[in-house]
């Protein structure tokens, strides 16, 4: 038998309950709307990227004879088709990290040469669109146990993240450097674009959620700082985003842990860094 001093006891453990309740259920029903959302943005992107191509197989067909008409059609189709495989990447990859099947081939690397060759790939992205461009790579190696496919998506991630994020003009500045105190390396991608409201540093990492900044026309899913994130994890590494708020640009850090000691065979030069279309 319960004594009445009881009772205030067993009121507080049932609202408590009942609260804890209602904060599942609320976030079930904000995951249940950011998958809607995802879901649509899927269909939107779809079609925009559809009618492009269905355009220019119309013209294909009608211009069999003309090879201007041709010159100009194919382009577009190919753009379009490279853009479809990439949404088709995306998707692929929501299932993976959804799933925790994102999968490692790890093997000695250095940073340096994925980052070089990343920004080089990247440079027509930052020409189109009139963006400076520059990067301070350290010339100490450095060299960590990890994929070189996956680091590379993680930096083409970041950058046409801060490419998208950049009005035409801005600038952008990516450092390499090697902390040998905390035995780790830390890459930064900087830009002066339109940045991050302080209560979405964190929330920008989620999945099925899209940053509120986007500019108009840009095309994208919103999991790319997702990804970059589970991979940075999965090499024992971190991210975080850094603002002063809306207008004044962003930061994201990643820093991951160096290996012990470098491969015998190690000796290649360095490249420490260049404005890439100054």
């Amino acid at each position: 038998m319960h004594s009445h001093d009881d009772a205030p006891a067993r009121a507080l453990r049932q609202e408590l309950q009942a609260r804890a309740s209602q904060a599942v259920l609320e976030r079930v029903s904000r995951d249940n709307e950011r998958k809607d959302i995802f879901i649509a943005t899927v269909a939107h992107e779809l079609r925009n990227m559809m009618a492009p191509l269905d355009a220019a197989l119309e013209i294909l067909e009608r211009g069999q004879s003309d090879p201007d008409l041709l010159r100009r059609a194919l382009p577009v189709a190919r753009r379009q088709v490279r853009h479809i495989c990439h949404l088709v990447d995306d998707l692929l990859d929501v299932g993976r990290i959804v799933n925790n099947q994102v999968l490692l081939d790890r093997s000695p690397m250095l940073l340096q040469q994925v980052l070089d060759e990343t920004l080089a790939a990247c440079e027509p992205m930052f020409a189109e669109r009139g963006q400076q461009v520059g990067s301070r790579i350290c010339s100490e190696p450095a060299w960590i146990r990890g994929d070189a496919l996956r680091w590379a998506q993680v930096c083409t991630n970041l950058l046409h993240n801060a490419c998208k994020f950049t009005q035409p003009g801005g600038s952008i500045h990516v450092s390499l450097d090697v902390d040998e105190d905390a035995h780790q390396a830390e890459l930064r991608v900087s830009d002066n674009g339109c940045g991050i409201a302080r209560g979405e540093l964190e929330a920008i990492f989620g999945i099925f959620r899209r940053e509120r900044r986007a500019t108009r026309g840009q095309p994208g899913l919103g999991i790319g700082l997702a990804l970059v994130r589970r991979l940075v994890e999965l090499h024992g590494g971190t991210i975080q985003a850094e603002s002063a708020g809306p207008e004044r640009g962003a930061t994201f850090v990643v820093r991951v842990p160096l290996m012990a000691r470098a491969p015998r065979a190690a000796g290649q030069g360095i490249r420490v860094g260049r404005p890439l279309n100054a």
